[in-house]
């Protein structure tokens, strides 16, 4: 008989821990997406005329010839479509220790410096910019050409007492050797800003992504500098989003470069775009979901109690196995989430909620069973 009672009290707390599990699943998903919803106010308060598609190159780019990346650089930037921008963050290596730079990690101005913070961008994304010079000029249609020499670099505010215009300097990009030129020196608090990212330029050394007139016979350094030219943003009137979205899709399909992902901003294109629905419609859904089974879990609660109380320590045990299952979710639909942009203040708000959600329960539980038993 004992084990009988044994049977049924362990199957009503598993019973009551799976509804919670679920109960608590739903609100993750209900948070998440409200965050999602947050982040694609933000961006389209700041451009609602347009979406935004960033590419980047996801394989190997040695096992992609040279001409295939060409080909499909050319093909982006003569799309009628959309716009095509190219800014990229590869810092350069191998400086002269007796010179300064800021370095890559710490962004402290010192000598012996491994690795500089560097830029590459194009010649639409620096005009649309609008930057200025402090000192000397900006980068100019020549100096996206390189037939070999030097590389002309535009350095930000704070190098302005380190370099003169018209100093040069030797070092590492992209495991080859190349000779820099300083021609200007960038206006304190210069920016690249878009809605994907603001960098300041400050401590930058901004370079042409520079297209190569004549290939080198050593090409590895190169093909990564094109697997990174086409890994660039595209902007399109959000009337065109299907087309162009249909455009990106069949353009990687036949330019056999390896893998792309693509991250689309405002977020709902992206969200609509994989699964046909709009960010709304997930959160009205999910609500009506989470009262259904909120309702559920608290009935079950009430006719179950006292089996409950009188098991709280299995029950608690339960309830940490549904929090290990909820995190385990939580964990897998953050690594979705990331390519969408999700909202991250408000992935860490949910777990806090969650958390405290899961304390309320277990306290009003260990609570009841104290006063049953007599001890306060």
């Amino acid at each position: 008989m004992m084990k009988q009672n044994s049977k049924i009290n362990l199957k009503i707390i598993f019973n009551a821990s799976l509804r919670l599990t679920v109960f608590l699943i739903i609100l993750s998903f209900l948070l998440w997406f409200f965050g999602l919803y947050k982040t694609n106010t933000m961006e389209e308060s700041i451009d609602r005329e347009h979406v935004y598609f960033q590419l980047q190159q996801e394989s190997s780019p040695f096992s992609v010839p040279l001409e295939k990346y060409m080909e499909l650089y050319t093909q982006l930037c003569n799309n009628s479509r959309y716009d095509y921008y190219e800014c990229y963050l590869q810092y350069l290596q191998k400086l002269p220790a007796s010179q300064e730079f800021f370095d890559y990690e710490t962004e402290a101005l010192s000598e012996n410096c491994e690795a500089a913070l560097c830029i590459q961008v194009s010649e639409n994304l620096q005009a649309d910019n609008h930057l200025e010079c402090y000192a000397g000029r900006l980068l100019t249609d020549k100096d996206y050409q390189f037939r070999g020499g030097t590389i002309p670099v535009v350095l930000g505010y704070e190098y302005r007492d380190v370099f003169p215009l018209g100093a040069q300097f030797s070092a590492d990009y992209l495991y080859d050797m190349y000779t820099f030129e300083v021609v200007g020196i960038l206006e304190k608090d210069a920016n690249i800003c878009n809605p994907l990212q603001m960098i300041y330029l400050d401590k930058y050394i901004m370079m042409p992504s520079f297209d190569i007139l004549e290939v080198p016979d050593d090409m590895e350094g190169i093909s990564i500098h094109y697997a990174n030219k086409t890994s660039g943003l595209m902007i399109s009137p959000k009337e065109d989003f299907a087309y162009t979205s249909s455009d990106i899709e069949q353009l990687l399909s036949n330019a056999e470069c390896g893998d792309y992902s693509i991250s689309i901003s405002p977020v709902k294109y992206s969200i609509k775009e994989k699964t046909g629905i709009g960010i709304e419609w997930f959160i009205a859904c999910l609500f009506i979901a989470l009262l259904i089974a909120g309702i559920f879990y608290l009935r079950y609660i009430r006719k179950e109690k006292s089996s409950i109380t009188q098991n709280i320590y299995i029950f608690t045990c339960a309830e940490l196995l549904s929090s290990f299952l909820l995190f385990l979710i939580f964990y897998i639909l953050l690594l979705y989430l990331r390519i969408l942009r999700i909202n991250i203040k408000a992935f860490f708000l949910c777990g806090i909620i969650v958390g405290i959600i899961q304390i309320l329960i277990l306290k009003i539980h260990i609570l009841d069973k104290m006063k049953k038993t007599g001890y306060t």
